[in-house]
């Protein structure tokens, strides 16, 4: 395949329809990628962004069946005429679930990133090379002899993302690839795809993370399919655009536009620290109510189109609203049961053949405190909330629910106390529809029709697929089948709630749902633990953070004591990051941790 003159990657007209829909995915999206450019997309789930990933990469109609007009044009080639043989090793697109990504079938991750170089005849000394360097970039060099299917998701992520990169393409196409990785593993892949877009890759990457999206030069912001905003990201991302197609402004830009700065200085978090200086009470006091009639970051408007999913690559059907962003107002319980806590001694687990994954954790959650557990990929949160439905036993010490120990217990018998939300719902979506998967879990529970009944419905309510309960849930996207996971156990009312990365690929409007969803279960008298890398999540819902580092507890405490300036050094050797708010609070001296960039002024004001 010769290069042609142009950008590596121009779209023009672009309109994608899929089979049985009404509307278009996608409608007049014009679009061009220089070499050496680094382009993000943005939009609310089911706004078209994977669409025009699959698109951009080649997938649609090749892969994915839909009716396509306009062009897409790669390396002065057009995509739909030419032979996919001509296109392997000039184009590499990483979609946000590494199952869809990984082989399967290697025993080691340095044979999986192997697998690519091998089929384009990479000569073996070229080929280890490659293969070392980028598994140093992406600090993973130690896995690389660990089985692919023994990681944690966040390391299957990375390994799927360095399998792309290795094999060196000339556009590389990204689908929301660091949904699964904590902030480190996040800046690490910034960092390296930046870095090869300045070499001369062109680069396309939808993304919902500020911290990706601060990287690319220019942004483009879906909704509903169409283009509604395209140019710097301080420019696009902020209420007046990226809010109200339902994007998550950044604090800092929030911050910004409240405070008049203008669009090139929206992602300067000194600028913003010097303009709240600046200011005096009255101003910051009058930019604080703008942002509270905002919703306290930027104009987020909830509901929007659908994503469906064949054969595991996403399309999207507009349409239809998603429902209240903020979820439910609280949850009605159908159940009696008393207040459950969880108490963890001495628990030790090593996996057959691995490293020991816990080293003697011990764990008390009072009944009705909600609990968010922090770390890096792989320290072993997964791991530890496993015991806690005894999906895993521990190989020394003990766990405890609601004063019960759960040696010798089964599964079923847990799980009418303790509800798991697993991190990948296809773990545990089975039924035809929506509703009969809600529904199996209250019924296998041998309630009472009419609360089984009722059960349902505020689940559905609660998560927002009201609408959606005849649907099948492999028809939905990966969000939304989260949430269809999140109902099934919600509607089986337990006395405790874990929930496994309940945010991982959701939009503004879908984090809003789930923090609601745990406030609402803690004002219900019920327990909740989260794991997750979303520290605005762990700080905004949660009144205590726990923080793992390699299979042990090193911080455990209020958000504001652990997302406090002093504690940096610690979150940083864990993976981690305070959220953004946090780290300008401590450059503006204010000690308590804001909530929302409104709460930041207001307390900014009173100084």
């Amino acid at each position: 395949m010769t290069d042609g003159p142009g950008p590596a990657l121009a779209i023009s007209d672009l309109e994608v329809r899929y089979h049985g829909r009404r509307t278009p995915a996608l409608a007049g999206i014009d679009l061009a990628v220089a070499r050496g450019e680094m382009v993000g997309v943005a939009g609310r789930n089911g706004a078209g962004k994977s669409t025009l990933a699959l698109a951009a990469a080649a997938f649609i109609p090749r892969v994915v069946r839909a009716r396509i007009s306009g062009t897409v044009t790669i390396a002065g080639r057009p995509a739909a005429e030419t032979p996919v043989g001509d296109l392997v090793g000039r184009v590499g697109i990483v979609f946000s679930t590494p199952s869809n990504q990984l082989s399967g079938s290697k025993l080691t991750v340095r044979e999986e990133l192997a697998f690519g170089l091998e089929n384009l005849g990479v000569p073996r000394p070229e080929m280890d090379a490659r293969i070392d360097a980028t598994l140093e970039a992406l600090g993973i060099a130690r896995l690389a002899e660990r089985l692919p299917t023994a990681l944690s998701g966040g390391e299957q992520q990375r390994v799927a993302i360095a399998a792309i990169l290795v094999m060196g393409p000339e556009l590389l196409v990204l689908d929301e690839p660091t949904a699964q990785l904590d902030p480190q593993g996040t800046r690490a892949v910034v960092e390296l795809v930046a870095g090869r877009a300045a070499a001369g890759t062109a680069v396309l990457v939808a993304e919902h993370r500020a911290a990706v999206l601060a990287a690319v030069g220019r942004c483009l912001v879906l909704d509903a399919g169409t283009a509604v905003g395209l140019g710097a990201p301080g420019a696009v991302l902020g209420p007046g655009i990226g809010g109200r197609a339902g994007v998550a402004v950044p604090a800092v830009v929030a911050l910004a536009a409240a405070l008049g700065l203008p669009a090139g200085a929206a992602l300067d978090g000194e600028a913003v620290v010097a303009a709240i200086r600046a200011a005096g009470p009255g101003a910051l006091a009058v930019a604080a109510e703008a942002l509270r009639r905002d919703g306290g970051a930027g104009a987020v408007v909830p509901g929007g189109p659908r994503e469906v999913v064949p054969g595991g690559a996403r399309e999207v059907a507009p349409g239809a609203p998603a429902g209240d962003a903020a979820g439910t107002a609280g949850w009605i319980p159908v159940r009696e049961q008393a207040p459950a806590g969880i108490d963890v001694r001495g628990l030790r687990y090593a996996y057959p053949g691995g490293a020991e994954a816990l080293r003697g954790i011990d764990l008390a959650v009072a009944p009705g405190e909600a609990v968010a557990i922090v770390g890096q990929n792989g320290s072993g949160k997964t791991t530890l909330a496993k015991h806690l439905v005894r999906i895993l036993a521990p190989d020394a010490g003990s766990v405890h629910v609601a004063g019960r120990d759960l040696a010798g217990r089964s599964i079923a018998d847990v799980a009418r106390t303790v509800g798991f939300v697993f991190q990948d719902p296809d773990t545990q979506l089975f039924s035809r529809s929506v509703a009969r998967e809600v529904a199996f879990g209250p019924r296998n529970l041998g309630l009472p029709e009419d609360a089984a009944t009722r059960l349902v419905a505020q689940a559905l309510a609660t998560v927002g697929l009201a609408d959606r309960a005849e649907e099948n849930p492999y028809d939905l996207g990966l969000s939304e089948r989260k949430l269809v996971a999140l109902a099934s156990v919600l509607a089986m009312d337990p006395a405790i709630l874990v929930l496994d990365e309940p945010t991982t690929g959701q939009d503004a409007p879908g984090v809003s749902r789930v923090g609601a969803v745990v406030e609402g279960w803690v004002a219900a008298g019920r327990t909740v633990v989260a794991i997750t890398h979303d520290m605005e999540l762990a700080a905004r819902h949660f009144g205590r953070i726990v923080v793992m580092r390699e299979g042990t507890i090193v911080a455990d405490g209020p958000p504001a004591d652990v997302l406090a300036a002093a504690n940096a050094p610690l979150l940083a050797s864990t993976g981690l990051e305070p959220p953004p708010l946090a780290g300008l609070a401590a450059r503006l001296g204010i000690d308590r941790l804001p909530r929302d960039p409104g709460e930041l002024l207001t307390a900014a004001a009173g100084r």
